[in-house]
């Protein structure tokens, strides 16, 4: 059997301290720049502390391989890049490498990274199989993946927990049976690292900027929810809301609107994103060749829309 493909996904993750907001966005731009030179860029993802949930700024980069990071990870400016923020901002930066095969995208997700003692494999393995079947127990679990260390990439095993909220995930780190359970694996291991990624729903423009908070300009994101918003309703509209009729008017559309929020959020946004990073991205697409280029043609493919779907409904 062929293995799946996986992803490369690297978690920067760095404690607060006195430096200057605005100077750590800009420090992460420039990760950014340098992390767009390299084959096969998925994601960017800048994530503030938040009170309570998560004290550290964790910065997120998905690679559609495992070669697509490992360029990153090799390049000399990259590593450069990361000592020297050491010094600048005066708290280490820690590294958490994950071949995953399935990207997470839920609202509240764990990565635990696990350095298991040599010989305890078996053990270790057996023990999380308990673990796992406690925690689906327990309200708000969504999922829970074990990913086995692959050489030359993720010494460690990493497990990754997937909650619905903030609250019912420590609702579990906080109970009886997950402290008990943790007390029984503690001569397994010889380092534990928890990650913790306090946002979950992605914003429809995150794989434009690597800053959410720098993001494209209100016009052309307008434009681009508009390119994929039409053709949406349109298919819905022509192939969907006729095998609706018997459940009325205001049912049919509320159904209409949901699948909508679903193709949109799931599927339509992050390629129509992707497809135009070029232009929606603030840095990148502010110079006049790639605004003009860009808007020519998300007007282009806006007139293809209109005159695909005349002839369909002529």
């Amino acid at each position: 059997m062929q293995d799946t493909p996986k992803t490369g996904v690297l978690i920067l993750s760095r404690a607060q301290g006195a430096f200057d907001e605005p100077a750590y966005k800009d420090w992460h731009r420039e990760l950014v720049v340098l992390a767009r030179q390299h084959e096969g860029l998925l994601d960017v993802d800048l994530q503030t502390p938040i009170d309570g949930v998560q004290d550290e700024w964790v910065q997120v980069i998905t690679f559609d391989t495992i070669d697509g990071l490992k360029s990153l990870l090799d390049d000399e400016r990259f590593k450069t890049a990361l000592t020297a923020s050491d010094k600048t901002f005066g708290k280490p930066v820690t590294r958490q490498v994950v071949a995953n095969s399935k990207p997470s995208s839920l609202p509240v997700t764990v990565v635990i990274s696990q350095q298991v003692k040599p010989g305890c494999e078996a053990a270790y393995q057996k023990w999380q199989q308990e673990i796992d079947s406690a925690a689906r127990k327990f309200p708000g679990f969504q999922a829970t993946e074990l990913i086995s260390p692959l050489p030359g990439v993720q010494n460690e095993w990493v497990v990754i927990f997937r909650f619905d909220s903030s609250q019912n995930l420590d609702d579990w780190f906080a109970s009886e049976t997950h402290q008990r359970l943790m007390k029984q694996a503690e001569p397994f291991f010889e380092n534990v690292q928890v990650r913790r990624i306090g946002r979950g729903f992605e914003d429809w423009f995150a794989n434009a900027s690597g800053d959410r908070d720098g993001g494209p300009s209100q016009i052309r994101m307008a434009m681009v929810v508009l390119l994929a918003l039409y053709p949406t309703v349109m298919l819905l509209t022509l192939y969907v809301s006729p095998l609706m009729s018997s459940l009325g008017l205001p049912l049919s559309i509320f159904v209409s609107n949901i699948l909508s929020v679903i193709l949109l959020t799931w599927a339509v946004m992050p390629i129509t994103t992707r497809a135009l990073r070029f232009w929606l991205d603030p840095e990148t697409g502010a110079s006049t060749k790639r605004t003009v280029l860009g808007t020519t043609l998300v007007l282009g493919l806006y007139a293809i829309s209109i005159l695909v779907f005349s002839q369909l409904t002529a």
